[in-house]
């Protein structure tokens, strides 16, 4: 069985740390969830991947049994890079089963181009609904027209829709009308990569974290939708009570500066690290290193926070917003708290109750290693190899 993936942007490996890459290429959830599937599913059957480059010119590469083929850019509208080749140059392959990712377009429909004129099975993962509005105009108005033309025609062309939670479906602006073809098959995390032989002393003397605070930690993209800025301000209220608490930001985004001018307004800038960009190997010591782990997202953007499953394989307890498909990872008060988007208050409750509760944080934080078992990259591979096989059968 030959599998395609289309992606709008599929991670160039070998140069995620470089300092500029992400302003380049968007490298976020969605791009780590599909290399994640397609290298797991590349070790029982071909694989082809079907992206834009990060420059204008086409190129061919094999990573992992993966034939990568990525077509020029010809055109960036805020973080996506668009390519017309991807539209029609695929058609040169035979593929058995067309899978597109979709959060960004317009690679998806590519897939639905392919799949129809090669008439194979169309699947789709659906990872979030685009948003129309947060970006520039140009950008936000080719998202309203796209959501409501070729979108539309991608989720009614697809064999199958895989959402990654069922709260999310709930949720979505378009996923409602189309539950008779959706399966749910969540992200995953490598359980491997955090599974560390290492205290929480020893974790925070090799990243030169103090011994004497509580620390809380964000992990991920410093954007706007992720909520950093109503962190920063939860967190001025709880230093007026916790003296010995740190915020680390772990992680890299166009909002560092303006939360490092909102940190300095309040006189807590000498309370708040910026790591910058982490590298790979370098992400379980930071969740190991920390107390509380914080993802208060505030839009639907974030549809599923795979860091939520990292956190809690290093068994720290998770804060997170109660949107998307979050709820269907974090079980509120068992693996953690789930909290009102956008409310200060109910984030600064949340932090103060677990730095006031040792014993409840701590086990939360152990309920979640154990639920986290379920979320491996082996098994979300193996149950999607199960539609693969339904759809030829």
């Amino acid at each position: 069985m030959k599998i395609g993936y289309f992606i709008s942007h599929f991670p160039y490996i070998d140069r995620v740390n470089d300092a500029n890459y992400n302003k380049e290429y968007a490298h976020g959830g969605t791009e780590i969830a599909a290399y994640q599937l397609a290298r797991n599913i590349a070790k029982v059957d071909e694989v082809e991947i079907f992206t834009t480059s990060i420059n204008s010119k086409d190129s061919h590469e094999i990573s992992e049994n993966m034939l990568i083929h990525r077509y020029g850019t010809v055109l960036k509208i805020a973080g996506a890079n668009l390519s017309f080749n991807i539209l029609y140059k695929p058609l040169n392959y035979k593929i058995d089963i067309i899978h597109a990712h979709y959060n960004m377009p317009y690679s998806d429909y590519s897939a639905l181009r392919y799949a129809k004129k090669n008439k194979v099975p169309f699947v789709v993962t659906y990872h979030a609904d685009a948003q129309e509005s947060g970006g520039n105009f140009i950008r936000n108005w080719a998202q309203i027209i796209y959501n409501r033309s070729l979108l539309k025609n991608v989720l009614n062309g697809a064999d199958v829709i895989i959402a990654t939670s069922n709260s999310y479906i709930d949720e979505s602006k378009f996923l409602g009308d189309y539950r008779d073809k959706i399966e749910v098959i969540p992200n995953g995390i490598n359980l491997e990569e955090f599974d560390i032989n290492l205290s929480q002393e020893e974790c925070r003397d090799k990243l030169g974290l103090p011994h004497d605070k509580k620390i809380i930690l964000f992990f991920g993209n410093i954007v706007a939708y992720k909520g950093p800025h109503i962190l920063l301000k939860a967190f001025s209220k709880v230093k007026a009570q916790f003296k010995d608490v740190k915020l680390v930001f772990a992680g890299r985004g166009g909002m560092q500066e303006e939360l490092t001018k909102l940190a300095a307004k309040m006189s807590i800038e000498n309370d708040i690290l910026f790591t910058g960009y982490v590298d790979e190997g370098l992400k379980p010591f930071y969740y190991k290193s920390a107390d509380i782990f914080c993802l208060p997202s505030i839009t639907m953007a974030e549809a599923f926070g795979i860091v939520n499953l990292e956190a809690m394989a290093c068994g720290i307890p998770v804060i997170s917003s109660k949107l998307g498909g979050i709820p269907d990872v974090i079980d509120d008060k068992e693996t953690g708290l789930l909290v009102k988007p956008e409310d200060e208050k109910s984030l600064t409750d949340a932090i103060t109750f677990l730095l006031e509760n040792d014993d409840i944080a701590r086990k939360m934080g152990n309920v979640g290693k154990r639920k986290v078992q379920e979320y491996s990259w082996k098994k979300i591979a193996e149950k999607t190899e199960e539609v693969y096989e339904k759809l030829l059968d």
